[in-house]
């Protein structure tokens, strides 16, 4: 049995203080520079989740749904991000 490399879930949980860290200092200076990074965090950390749940839909098909979920949400996720580049900071 085939499962979620080590290493891409263990991005997944460095992105996620990486995220936090970045969305505040986002926050406190107003630098879009720094928003835009973190989008680009999360985006990357979400995109590193879905290899493994679409093995994982594939061995339980209960799972489709969340695994669909996530792949919308990471299109979602990059329309938005590119769109940011487009209005004014």
């Amino acid at each position: 049995m085939v499962t979620l490399p080590f290493w891409l879930f263990m991005y997944f949980l460095l992105t996620i203080p990486v995220f936090l860290g970045l969305a505040l200092l986002a926050r406190l200076t107003g630098s879009a520079g720094t928003r835009r990074a973190a989008e680009v965090v999360m985006l990357t950390g979400g995109a590193a989740l879905l290899p493994g749940m679409l093995q994982r839909a594939f061995e339980r098909p209960m799972l489709w749904p969340v695994a669909v979920l996530l792949a919308a949400l990471l299109v979602f996720g990059v329309v938005m991000h590119v769109k940011s580049y487009r209005q004014p900071s």
